[in-house]
């Protein structure tokens, strides 16, 4: 079988390429082998809705093991998710989503179109890097100029697509990744055991106040991306940016401690561009240090939100940030 190699933007020594004949070329990125069918479906593919649902509700809809009211409960859809339309009896949909299987009353979903349209208005596109350095470019090609690099594990909030390039939002502007080597996460349902679970570490987290100790320089450097990102915002417009940074240090899904957190390669375009580093030296504003001394402390007016931007008109809205 004939295998395509693709100059997929992944750091490295010198590319070889072929189309499947032999021929070879040189180029300035590392190749990464990759056969014909392997490139995978996303909830970026309108076509892939075609079959899908989602849950069209305030918080969550149950999922029964049979079409009926008094069925047990297997799982449950949280609003917005999506899951895989088996068929359709009656007042009831038999689905699949994650590990669970069964039935959700119809008129709790939506589908197709108006499916995927839910989806991205609830949780945007995010995806995680999977090779091990993967280039951010201007435009979606291996010509336009490199603006930075990702490394393996990074996760990064995608926009859209344009053939094999993802859109993603790259500190406060959008960039270009090559699509193949980027992850697409997907919010599913949760079984009995899994939400229950979640709800304990709600109550728990709400109970203890989030409160979390850091140290002089954590505070100074929280302060400091708390002037760079919302230095004209209110208080509560500071505050949500550190809380943003706060809930990302608990999340699984990013670092454990505000500076790696902070410092995460693409996330905060202060650091990119120096400014951080400038606030850092002349130190922050008083303001902006109560607001991260509050965000230490357990203030959280933005929920469990990891994103925020002054553009995607998704998510709650502080002043002239949407956090989500």
């Amino acid at each position: 079988m004939n295998k395509l190699w693709k100059a997929a933007g992944i750091l490295g020594g010198v590319l070889v390429v072929t189309a499947g004949s032999g021929t070879l070329v040189l180029a300035d990125e590392t190749s990464t082998e990759v056969t014909e069918d392997n490139s995978g479906s996303s909830v970026l593919d309108t076509d892939e809705w075609a079959q899908k649902a989602a849950a069209n509700v305030n918080d969550y809809a149950n999922i029964r093991q049979e079409g009926s009211q008094e069925s047990e409960r297997v799982g449950v859809l949280p609003k917005g998710a999506t899951a895989q339309v088996v068929e359709q009896e009656g007042d009831w949909t038999k689905i699949t989503s994650g590990s669970v299987e069964g039935y959700v009353r119809s008129d709790l979903l939506v589908f197709g179109e108006e499916a995927k349209n839910l989806y991205e208005e609830s949780y945007g596109s995010q995806g995680t890097v999977t090779a091990s350095s993967l280039r951010v470019r201007k435009e979606p090609s291996m010509d336009a100029g490199q603006i930075g690099n990702m490394k393996q594990g990074s996760r990064v909030e995608i926009l859209g697509q344009e053939g094999d390039w993802y859109q993603v939002s790259y500190g406060e502007d959008s960039a270009y990744m090559f699509a193949e080597y980027i992850q697409i996460e997907e919010t599913t349902a949760l079984s009995v055991a899994e939400y229950e679970a979640q709800q304990k570490e709600k109550e728990q987290v709400s109970q203890t106040g989030t409160a979390m100790s850091a140290s002089d320089s954590e505070l100074a450097l929280l302060a400091a991306i708390i002037q760079c990102e919302a230095g004209g915002e209110s208080n509560t417009g500071k505050v949500a940016v550190g809380a943003v940074i706060m809930n990302r240090v608990r999340s699984s899904q990013f670092p454990n401690s505000i500076t790696e957190v902070v410092y995460q390669s693409g996330q905060f375009s202060p650091v990119a561009s120096g400014i951080l580093s400038s606030v850092l030296s002349q130190g922050a504003r008083s303001d902006c240090y109560q607001a991260a001394q509050e965000a230490l402390a357990g203030s959280n007016p933005i929920g469990s939100a990891l994103y925020f931007n002054s553009g995607s008109g998704r998510g709650q809205q502080i002043g002239n940030q949407h956090f989500y």
